[in-house]
């Protein structure tokens, strides 16, 4: 038995430690929740969670520090995914595009200040009816008028320019007021500037909307509680301050834009913090694939059953109930490692003064993302499962937890679409494969997982070369050419994305000490022979397959028996005490935790 402190370790690294001192705000008083309770309003919740949250959080100092802002998200979605949801929007969107701002004053000082002190809350207003990821196409507008020192006037032109989906209506706690952060095109002297965020203020603190601004609440979102709506805006006047801009865009004293946004990419640009909400909600699906095994696992070592021999048996020492969950802990570990990878790009790129905004980075986070939302359907749809009735209850959180998932999936971009224009990009990637490349590949077993790699580097390339030569060969327009690639090209990026993070999860588990080091490879190499298992008829007709000594049904059940005795501390790297939980298998079993509640019901 290995301890989970050196896997912890391997997964999280330095922000382990931010992770804990989480973990001690979220156990506090304020965010106990008796599973028994059900829980009227999840979505108010959250707000008052988060308002309560706010004072403690020293939120310009979490905002500027990338590694802090992804842990809050990840450790508050395990505690409550309404409120991780939440401070998706208010923390990272709202108050991250304001304290970028160059300039803070006016409107955007006075907005910032209230936000900070929990007297409002923020929406992040993107999206219209007519135009989700198709940024470069909305339709809102705001045109300037040098009149009376300069403004703006904020309308929906067509129906199609709805906006669609942000959380604009009035909070569900009084006193509180809500700005928004608008995009819309900017139009000067007729003609379109480029899509930028403006600040907008949308609800008073007693409840009231602002004039010109209708907004209707959009019906309700099962699992989770988020007040989306739909808003208009008819000729709403906006002062010449509420033009945001991170490059500090601005129009001078003689009506001239300064600074604006570099043309190349202009829309995707001017959606700053989007990237950083892709790396964290990637972080949150991560997240809630942990805490889902987490759960799993504290059900599968209480729960016993018949056993076809003598007696009763834990459900935990069932292969056929431990080994899909040991497949689950496998592709949660790597998809873990998937975000720090980015993570780690995205703080080099930040340190370095290299261009965030630039295709490289904002492509390895949306496949991240896609990766990362991948892997927590399957596993929270696996879990489910595996809990039987005690999973279609919310107080365990498995259903708020795949509705968090869901959700996830289409925030910052749907992550299917943004995975594809990433492997778009890809197609001017050179082809590095060469016939016989692949030949020299040693015998893949249970204890080779640097073969394991290598196979899954091969993997890679030869997807990529497929892809290449696919799309040499298609005719017609550029779209026409792409739609008989777009498969293929997915599924390159899907290889690359999971061979570069298996790979820095091997790098990792190298510097472990000899037994947690093993258990580690061990996983590694399991999560290798299930892409094969899963993804191995892309290679036909003559592509790479590994050479291995048995069936591959066959090894992956021998891991399971390597790997079974391990499986709590496997899953207890992810730190995700009964204090983060709070689900009817803490600390007491849930039999008796069920007896209590029947006793003090009576």
């Amino acid at each position: 038995m290995v301890s989970h402190e050196n896997l912890a370790d391997m997964l999280f690294g330095d922000r382990r430690v931010a992770a804990q001192r989480y973990n001690q705000i979220f156990g506090e008083a304020v965010f106990d929740q008796d599973w028994w309770t059900a829980t009227q309003n999840p979505g108010k919740r959250a707000y008052e969670r988060y308002l309560g949250l706010l004072p403690h959080l020293s939120a310009i100092e979490t905002v500027s520090d990338l590694r802090e802002t992804v842990t809050l998200h990840e450790q508050s979605t395990v505690v409550d995914p309404h409120l991780g949801a939440l401070l998706t929007v208010q923390v990272n969107l709202v108050l991250g595009t304001l304290l970028e701002q160059h300039s803070r004053t006016g409107e955007v000082a006075a907005a910032l200040t209230e936000l900070l002190e929990g007297r409002a809350v923020g929406a992040y207003v993107l999206t219209e009816v007519g135009h989700g990821s198709d940024l470069n196409n909305l339709e809102t507008t705001a045109t300037y008028d040098p009149s009376d020192g300069g403004r703006f006037l904020l309308h929906t032109p067509t129906d199609a320019a709805i906006k669609f989906m942000p959380t604009t209506a009035p909070p569900p706690v009084d006193g509180v007021a809500r700005f928004g952060i608008v995009f819309a095109r900017l139009i000067m002297d007729g003609a379109n500037r480029g899509n930028y965020p403006f600040l907008v203020r949308l609800v008073d603190a007693d409840g009231t909307v602002r004039p010109g601004i209708t907004i209707r609440p959009m019906p309700e979102k099962p699992g989770l509680g988020m007040d989306n709506s739909l808003t208009r805006f008819d000729h709403v006047l906006l002062p010449r301050e509420c033009l945001l801009s991170h490059t500090g865009t601005h129009i001078d004293e003689n009506g001239q834009l300064v600074s604006p946004i570099p043309a190349d990419n202009q829309a995707w640009r001017a959606i700053s913090r989007v990237r950083v909400g892709r790396l964290c909600i990637s972080a949150m699906a991560a997240a809630v694939s942990r805490a889902a095994l987490s759960i799993a696992v504290r059900h599968a070592t209480q729960r016993d059953v018949a056993s076809m021999g003598v007696g009763r048996i834990p459900l935990a020492q069932v292969p056929a109930h431990h080994g899909p969950l040991l497949d689950a802990v496998a592709d949660t570990y790597v998809a873990t490692t998937a975000v720090e990878v980015a993570l780690d790009a995205f703080v080099e790129a930040a340190d370095g003064r290299a261009d965030e905004q630039g295709p490289q980075l904002t492509d390895l986070v949306s496949l991240t993302k896609h990766f990362c939302t991948s892997t927590a359907l399957q596993v929270c749809s696996e879990v489910r499962d595996r809990l039987g009735a005690q999973g279609v209850f919310a107080h365990n959180k498995i259903v708020e937890f795949r509705a968090l998932r869901d959700a996830a999936a289409t925030a910052e971009g749907d992550s299917y679409v943004i995975a594809l224009l990433a492997a778009y990009r890809r197609l001017s990637l050179p082809d590095q494969w060469t016939p016989g490349c692949w030949d020299n590949l040693e015998l893949c077993d249970i204890d080779t997982p640097d073969n394991w790699l290598s196979w899954m580097a091969a993997r890679e390339l030869y997807l990529q070369h497929r892809t290449a030569e696919k799309y040499a060969q298609a005719t017609g327009d550029r779209q026409a050419r792409w739609d008989s690639v777009y498969d293929v090209a997915l599924a390159a990026a899907e290889a690359h994305i999971a061979h570069q993070a298996a790979r820095t999860l091997a790098e990792r588990a190298s510097r472990l000490p000899d037994g947690p080091r093993k258990v580690a490879e061990n996983l590694l190499t399991l999560f290798a022979i299930r892409q094969c298992l899963a993804y191995g008829a892309d290679m036909l007709p003559d592509g790479p397959f590994p050479k291995t000594p048995k069936p591959l049904t066959d090894m992956r059940r021998q891991l399971h028996e390597l790997l079974a005795p391990q499986l709590s501390e496997l899953v207890g790297a992810f730190e995700l005490g009964t204090g983060s939980l709070r689900t009817a298998f803490d600390s007491d079993t849930y039999i008796t935790q069920c007896a209590n509640a029947l006793s003090s019901g009576g």
